[in-house]
């Protein structure tokens, strides 16, 4: 019943203690940023948790301002080029417009023109063969002249001798000189046959007309004798130009090819004549049947878009312009009619967009959330897991230290027994043999002696003696004995604090801790490589520690044996601080090493741990509390 008596409160100690030790990497690093061991107990803990992810903005994202720029900036897009569409198409469309009424306005003109030929021709056969003096005096040529008059195209009719004198006219034309001879319509037909020829007539006309249409008279030998001339009526041309379109600012106008302006809606105060500088001179002389350009009048100065065609037979256009102005009116009436459904489209379509990108941002911000809480409910679990883990074996421990001390207890107790006669017996015997045997088994005797104070050690029951050390001091004198322990193919590093802090510990135990540390890492490093020594001091802020004996903190001298070995698997270095647990091969080893290394550590107040990598060493790190005991110097 002693062992459980004695295991109790150790084990209570230990179970305090490992409710804790999950914690001790992130709270002794934080207080302990020189320590290595800290920072590699940190890390293992975080191993075994994903690291949460960063928290999602509040703001939205680019990809959402894009997104939201997007659904405006589509809608935008594709109305701007509907807009270009329909102004392509309502160009078109004025083009064809223009097309269609340029050719109704050349279909009128022609219709007048032919009437024109017909009333010289009918007037030429009337007179064919007739003297001057007939043609003046004839009754019934006067009234088919009066007749022709009565037309609606026809201003006046006119039969003018060789020398220029009007002969015979309807209506009479008694204002005007006796000679026409400076006419366009007499000169241009007295040089020559200029067959149907269509001139201006002089600005002091009575009459006011634009322009007249002569033929020769016809004689028997084709030589000159008189013209027959017809004066248009300008109103017959501009009152059917008037009619032909219902756009405002429009123009209609009879050119002759030379650049007079014949007729002209809305009519000029005075003739015009266009120069070859002018667009629409520029583009007769580009295209002379037809043609459709934009340009600005010169007449007005309105931008129209103008098309011409040539009066088949005569030297005559006709040009019919619509202003700009008109087409884009009714492309901007489109746009409206196109905003009308577009905006609303729009706006409704950016708010659907806006709630999308809210919602999504919203179960993202959720989906975070439970993601995070998911991680720290995982880390919760992997921390207690290895909470429990590390109460396990500290159970362990205690438990394995507890019965290793009773036992190694009650075999020393046997042990000093045994010694006691074999010491009485020693001396006495007169055979060799015998003390021979009496001296093994003394021997024996020591090496168990020796064998239960390692054991003691473990269980924290071996006797010390307590004095103030100096680590830094201890270390520089076993330099030697550390370059012998470990060998010419080792060799060693020291890093020690310059101002490293006493402690309270059995110098002699602490000289065989740091010794076997020592044969353990050369037995790690079979080819060779290098022991690091490294101390430090060390301040641990209250509720860090996981012993329930060390709550307080306070400050601590830190010893860190390394090497560069081959390291242990995690399994192998979370039993290595057991008794008689080793991975080395049968019979080199005991596996009390680095239990004597636990052992001391807690028996003097501190702790110790161990990280090892495979391949990338072992690292022992040995945790003394600072002594508080006044320096002897100084007294």
């Amino acid at each position: 019943m002693r062992l459980p008596q004695r295991a109790a409160p150790s084990l209570a100690r230990a179970l305090a203690s490992a409710r804790k030790r999950a914690a001790i990497g992130e709270d002794a690093n934080s207080g302990l940023r020189s320590a290595p061991v800290f920072e590699w107990l940190r890390r293992a803990v975080e191993t075994h948790s994903d690291p949460i992810e960063q928290r999602p903005p509040r703001h939205l994202t680019w990809s959402s301002r894009l997104l939201l720029i997007a659904s405006v900036a589509v809608p935008m897009l594709l109305f701007a080029v509907a807009a270009w569409q329909n102004y392509r198409l309502v160009k078109i469309q004025a083009e064809q417009r223009v097309r269609i009424e340029t050719r109704e306005l050349e279909e009128h003109a022609l219709r007048a023109l032919e009437t024109y030929s017909l009333v010289l021709a009918w007037i030429d056969g009337r007179i064919f063969g007739l003297d001057w003096d007939s043609i003046e005096y004839d009754r019934r040529l006067r009234r088919l002249l009066s007749d022709i008059e009565t037309l609606p195209q026809i201003g006046s009719v006119s039969i003018v001798d060789t020398l220029g004198h009007i002969r015979a006219s309807e209506p009479p034309l008694v204002e005007l000189p006796e000679k026409v001879f400076a006419h366009d319509a007499f000169v241009a037909q007295e040089s020559r046959d200029a067959g149907v020829f269509v001139g201006r007539t002089p600005a002091h006309h009575p009459t006011a007309v634009s322009f007249e249409i002569s033929r020769r008279r016809s004689t028997a030998d084709g030589s000159f004798d008189g013209v027959i001339i017809v004066s248009a009526r300008p109103d017959y041309f501009s009152d059917f130009f008037s009619t032909v379109s219902a756009e405002k600012n429009f123009s209609a106008s009879l050119v002759r090819r030379d650049g007079a302006l014949l007729v002209r809606y809305p009519p000029l105060p005075g003739p015009f004549v266009f120069n070859a500088d002018q667009p629409i001179m520029k583009a007769i002389a580009a295209e002379l049947d037809h043609g459709l350009f934009w340009g600005r009048g010169a007449t007005d100065g309105i931008e129209r878009l103008l098309g011409y065609r040539h009066l088949a037979g005569y030297p005559l256009y006709i040009v019919f312009g619509i202003p700009t102005g008109g087409v884009l009116a009714s492309w901007r009436a489109n746009l409206v009619d196109y905003l009308v459904f577009a905006v609303p489209a729009s706006l409704g379509l950016f708010c659907m967009t806006l709630f999308a990108v809210r919602q999504l941002h919203q179960q993202k911000f959720a989906s975070w959330r439970w993601r995070s809480t998911a991680q720290r409910l995982q880390g919760e679990m992997d921390r207690r897991i290895k909470a429990e883990a590390d109460l396990h074996q500290a159970q362990k421990m205690e438990a394995l230290g507890q019965l290793t001390g009773s036992v190694s207890h009650d075999f020393n107790n046997m042990l000093t027994v045994l010694q006691g006669c074999l010491e009485l017996l020693s001396g006495r015997q007169h055979d060799q043999k015998l003390q021979a045997r009496v001296e093994m088994a003394l021997a024996t005797i020591k090496r168990g002696e020796k064998l239960t104070r390692h054991l003691l050690a473990f269980a924290r029951r071996q006797p010390l003696e307590v004095t103030r050390v100096r680590v830094n001091d201890l270390l520089r004198r076993m330099h030697e004995l550390l370059v012998q322990t470990l060998g010419s193919d080792i060799s060693t590093a020291s890093e020690l604090a310059p101002d490293l802090w006493p402690v309270n510990a059995d110098d002699a135990q602490l000289e065989l801790v740091v010794i076997n540390l020592a044969i353990n890492a050369r037995d790690a490093m079979p080819t060779g490589g290098e022991l690091r020594v490294r101390t430090y001091n060390t301040t641990i802020l209250p509720g860090q520690l996981l012993e329930e004996d060390m709550r307080e903190g306070g400050d601590f001298v830190v010893l860190e044996i390394a090497d560069t070995g081959s390291g242990m698997p995690p399994d192998v270095a979370a039993r290595a601080f057991e008794p008689f647990f080793t991975s080395k091969p049968p019979g080199k080893g005991t596996g009390l090493g680095l239990s004597i290394v636990y052992g001391f550590a807690r028996q003097s107040g501190g702790w110790t741990t161990i990280r090892s990598e495979v391949g990338h060493g072992t690292s022992v790190t040995i945790f003394l509390p600072r002594s508080r005991e006044p320096d002897e110097s100084n007294d």
